[in-house]
């Protein structure tokens, strides 16, 4: 009998989809890389755009610092805002980035909930009111029996 196994060709998109499993593995120590990071990142922009570091005044340092690329960024006003607004923004989109894994989900169980009309929520909520109003009213008991007795013992 002919041996009826056949050999494989390199693949192109075999290769191809290695190189993008390798690509989308995702690495815990990177999302907690980016969740400390953001926030730098958007307080750096912050500080930026206010001009002062504590009691150091960036705007003097920034903008003639000596070093070309730096001084392109903050030489004037608006390019020093601009940077810090870029700084903000991207930081700002890490984090609904970093997000994204939690809310999807959520999404998909918002979906399946089901919402009450809104005769029902209008009646649980005024049931909600008068019962808040009948605990005002227990306090304000409270305050007016026991007031006169504190005063008593407290002088």
């Amino acid at each position: 009998m002919a041996n009826n196994v056949k050999k494989k060709k390199p693949n192109k998109n075999n290769d191809e989809s290695r190189v993008m499993n390798i690509l989308k593995k995702e690495y815990k120590f990177e999302n907690w890389l980016l969740a400390i990071l953001s926030p730098v990142l958007i307080l750096y922009g912050v500080y930026i755009i206010s001009g002062s570091f504590g009691s150091t005044d960036l705007t003097s340092v920034l903008g003639e610092s000596g070093f070309g690329v730096i001084d392109f960024f903050f030489n004037t006003d608006l390019k020093r805002i601009l940077t810090g607004t870029f700084l903000i923004l991207v930081g700002g989109l890490v984090i609904i980035y970093l997000a994204i894994p939690f809310v999807k989900p959520s999404l998909a169980e918002m979906k399946k909930v089901n919402w009450p009309t809104g005769k029902k929520l209008a009646e649980s909520a005024g049931r909600v009111f008068i019962f808040l109003l009948f605990l005002m009213l227990v306090f304000v008991v409270y305050d007016f029996a026991l007031n006169p007795l504190f005063k008593l013992i407290y002088g």
